[in-house]
């Protein structure tokens, strides 16, 4: 087959190393990546730190390139770009999709299927989400620590017949843990519901986790906005569990006092190329759609003006 990783940051790069190791004699293993991250894997391959380092890989793709035009036809595409880069890859993505091509969406959000159908009108899209601590280190290395490194997926409301047994025996014999869930929007809600409210609240107010949970204020504020997102959860019919917004709060205390978000440190680093949008904005959407109140929302998002499209 051919298989095209789109995007190997810490996501598609714990991914993509895991599965070129045990498959580059097997089949074609294509890394779409720029700048000196791709030329560091071009010239040594891409490292992967698993487990804190207590196990490193190696890998090599037949092709690491920033141009898609270099990439054939393929069978399975794993898309884990930031979200602020979907439409982009969307149009790249389009150019190697054929009616059969299995495309796995790995990025934050809840509405990343409807608006990767809004490019691609063909291939299989399989609705996702991933468990998985990861960043890169340096350009070519990848650091996996924590997460339990787990995919779920489940059927494309396009193509519900569509057999998934190709994908899961691809991760499954990569060692990657993987689950076809018939209940997938439920999987991504509950992640959401904790990425998004811990990522806005902490840039908001510049803190880490440690500091959000010891202040009572900025507790009250997370849960608030946790509130308002299973409001909407649940007024589109997702069947969430009864104790979501207890069970994500207290999911917080598991990290260290120090940790941030990734959204909260692109914020820092990047300054306004990040996934407030994806984070905040889509919410406050829904909210004025649906005639849901989404105040603590707003008023976390419009702390971060200079750095987010507010309405």
């Amino acid at each position: 087959m051919n298989i095209c990783f789109f995007g190997v940051g810490g996501v598609g790069g714990y991914l993509g190393a895991l599965v070129a190791n045990r498959y580059s004699n097997e089949h074609n293993i294509y890394f779409i990546a720029r700048g000196s991250h791709k030329e560091a894997i071009c010239e040594h391959g891409l490292i992967l730190k698993k487990s804190g380092g207590e196990q490193t890989i190696t890998a090599k793709p037949k092709l690491c390139t920033s141009n898609i035009d270099e990439v054939p036809l393929c069978d399975i595409i794993i898309l884990a770009v930031k979200a602020y880069d979907l439409e982009n890859a969307s149009k790249e993505i389009a150019k190697i999709i054929h009616a059969n091509t299995i495309v796995l969406p790995l990025l934050n959000g809840v509405d990343i299927y409807e608006r990767l159908r809004g490019f691609l009108r063909s291939g299989i899209i399989y609705p996702a989400c991933i468990y998985v601590g990861t960043h890169i280190e340096q350009a070519g290395v990848i650091y996996q620590k924590g997460g339990n490194c787990k995919i779920l997926f489940g059927a494309d409301p396009q193509r519900p017949d569509a057999k998934p047994d190709a994908l899961l025996s691809l991760f499954s014999e990569s060692s990657v843990e993987i689950s076809f869930e018939d209940q997938v929007e439920v999987e991504i809600w509950s992640k959401y519901m904790f990425v998004a409210p811990l990522g806005l609240v902490g840039a908001a107010y510049h803190k880490t986790l440690g500091e959000i949970i010891e202040s009572e204020e900025l507790s009250n504020t997370l849960k608030c906005v946790m509130y308002e997102m299973e409001q909407i959860a649940r007024r589109l019919g997702i069947p969430l569990k009864t104790d979501i917004v207890d069970a994500s709060f207290e999911k917080t205390k598991q990290f260290p006092f120090e940790a941030k978000t990734s959204f909260q440190r692109d914020i820092e680093s990047k300054g306004a190329t990040n996934e407030g949008d994806i984070l905040g904005g889509t919410m406050i959407r829904f909210g004025k759609k649906l005639g849901i109140d989404t105040r603590t929302i707003e008023k976390t998002y419009d702390l971060l003006r200079d750095f987010v499209p507010i309405a």
